[in-house]
């Protein structure tokens, strides 16, 4: 009796250290995918549309009620308890955070997405020129789950607690006969029986991939076996070998050892920023341009009864994050161009539309005849009409390029020039310039991106050609102008210019009437 007693204690004190260090990896696991979301965050500040969140909020959920239930557990009396955390989903969760260790540009874990059936390839969630989600939408005729989706969209791995063991078993339950007698009939049987979990699990993942298109390929499906050894059992193998078939990889436990600690490096692996790539010259659209030009963007705008609903909805975004925060890190100190087009239809909206301190900063920011000013002078005179600090680093003024630069356009395709030739002017020239030139082109414009996006991707290829880089600002700021069918415009000097005209105001509008002092306007 004594001797079944001292069992059961050792036994007991067997599981209670199981279970603690279970929760102690649950927790550790926990740590290191919050570090992830800080880091995430940090990347993608300032980035056009708030996507940090969803790239791990699944997978945080579940892990969140992992660590509740070990939790639970251990404070329990329940003789039952130590049976539940020893059937914890944690041995299934870990190897996902592995896999995401390894991976680089980490797109979204656990990513449920539709299965079809496709009438024609979507759009799979990742990067073609900025990240989105694609098109995949989870439906009631179908939802599989990617447990990470990497390598900007390009890369997708499903992960299956399967064992050998367990596999052998399956093969019998259904009555299975893997022989050596012919290799191409048993591969045949297994591709036919579509009740072996594994291999339905391999032909899904192969079918859902194959329906989904990122940058004009389907993206390459992975499978992740860590409780599965090969070369072990010849039967194992040939199932395995008839997943293969099915054009998915396999990374069974000897293609892999644990992941090593997080860290910074390996961070900006998993997650690198998307800023990282930017060219040495950044080409500006029209959109960026006024936004660079508004009130909105350098002075305290307060609402008035003539604003449109758009206005006062510019006026509280500033209010909440100011545009030149956004903008200005960015620009530091990289050579800036725009194109001609782009130029000429943000002077045509100045004049048109502009207060006369928003007409100020366009003749600060691009060069015009008879006007000349060193950089040092721009940025001195743009801070007199900003409210905001302006880097001394600035590159003023804005270069304007012919949008065929050293005959740039002629690297793309007739395919390709036939989509853009769909886009309006002046995007046409923005943005086929910025791509021609290998240049990273900077937008306020999320909409027409989004069009470029599914337009190449209606293309077979785009051959040795690299995608767009371009960066959208989650925001834009319009001119404030002047009230509707006024007649005059608010002018605004810069400095006391009533004896002489120091700022240019003069040589952009004529004469010296309606003088008003920036300072005593913005005050």
């Amino acid at each position: 009796m004594d001797s079944h007693i001292s069992y059961d204690a050792e036994d007991a004190t067997t599981k209670s250290a199981a279970s603690r260090e279970l929760l102690q990896l649950a927790r550790s696991l926990q740590s290191e995918l919050e570090r992830f979301a800080r880091h995430l965050t940090e990347m993608y500040d300032g980035y056009f549309q708030h996507m940090p969140a969803y790239v791990y909020t699944s997978f945080a959920s579940e892990l969140r009620a992992e660590v509740d239930s070990l939790e639970k557990a251990m404070q329990s009396t329940d003789p039952l308890s130590s049976h539940r955390m020893q059937s914890s989903n944690l041995p299934f969760l870990m190897p996902i955070w592995d896999i995401s260790k390894r991976s680089h540009d980490i797109v979204r874990l656990r990513c449920p997405v539709s299965t079809g059936p496709f009438k024609k390839q979507i759009l799979a969630p990742g990067t073609r020129i900025v990240r989105t989600q694609g098109e995949s939408q989870p439906s009631r005729l179908g939802t599989f789950v990617v447990d990470v989706i990497a390598d900007g969209g390009h890369s997708w791995y499903k992960v299956s607690s399967m064992t050998n063991k367990r596999l052998l078993f399956d093969l019998a339950k259904e009555a299975i006969y893997v022989g050596d007698s012919d290799e191409e009939d048993n591969q045949a049987s297994l591709q036919d029986d579509m009740d072996i979990p594994l291999f339905k699990l391999a032909r899904t993942l192969a079918s859902t991939a194959k329906g989904h298109r990122i940058q004009t390929k389907s993206p390459k499906a992975f499978l992740v076996l860590p409780r599965i050894k090969e070369h072990e059992d010849p039967v194992v193998d040939k199932v395995l070998d008839a997943c293969r078939q099915l054009g998915v990889d396999l990374l069974c436990s000897d293609d892999f050892s644990r992941a090593p600690p997080l860290s910074e490096k390996l961070l900006h692996r998993m997650a690198p920023s998307p800023k990282a790539n930017f060219s040495e010259v950044l080409n500006i659209d029209t959109s960026l341009l006024v936004a660079l030009a508004s009130d909105f963007s350098h002075t305290s705008v307060s609402k008035q009864a003539w604003f449109s609903h758009s206005h006062n909805d510019h006026a509280d975004l500033e209010n909440e994050q100011p545009m030149i925060s956004l903008v200005y890190p960015i620009l530091s100190n990289h050579k800036l161009v725009c194109t001609g087009e782009a130029r000429d239809t943000f002077l045509h909206i100045a004049d048109m539309l502009a207060t006369e301190s928003e007409r100020a900063r366009a003749l600060l920011m691009l060069c015009h005849t008879g006007i000349e000013k060193s950089q040092e002078q721009r940025v001195q005179e743009l801070k007199l009409l900003s409210i905001h600090d302006v880097p001394t680093c600035l590159q003023l003024p804005i270069t304007v390029v012919d949008m065929n630069e050293n005959g740039c356009q002629d690297r793309f395709t007739g395919p390709i020039k036939e989509k853009l030739r769909s886009m309006m002017n002046p995007g046409r020239s923005v943005f086929s310039y910025g791509w021609a030139s290998g240049r990273t082109t900077l937008t306020c414009n999320s909409v027409i991106i989004k069009q470029l996006e599914k337009d190449l991707e209606q293309l077979p290829t785009l051959g040795d050609l690299p995608w767009p880089s371009i960066w959208a600002f989650p925001t834009s700021r319009p001119f404030v102008g002047i009230p509707k069918g006024t007649g005059k415009r608010v002018r605004k000097h810069t400095g006391d210019c009533r004896a002489n005209c120091t700022c240019g105001m003069d040589e952009l509008d004529g004469g010296l009437n309606n003088v008003t002092i920036l300072s005593d306007v913005t005050k």
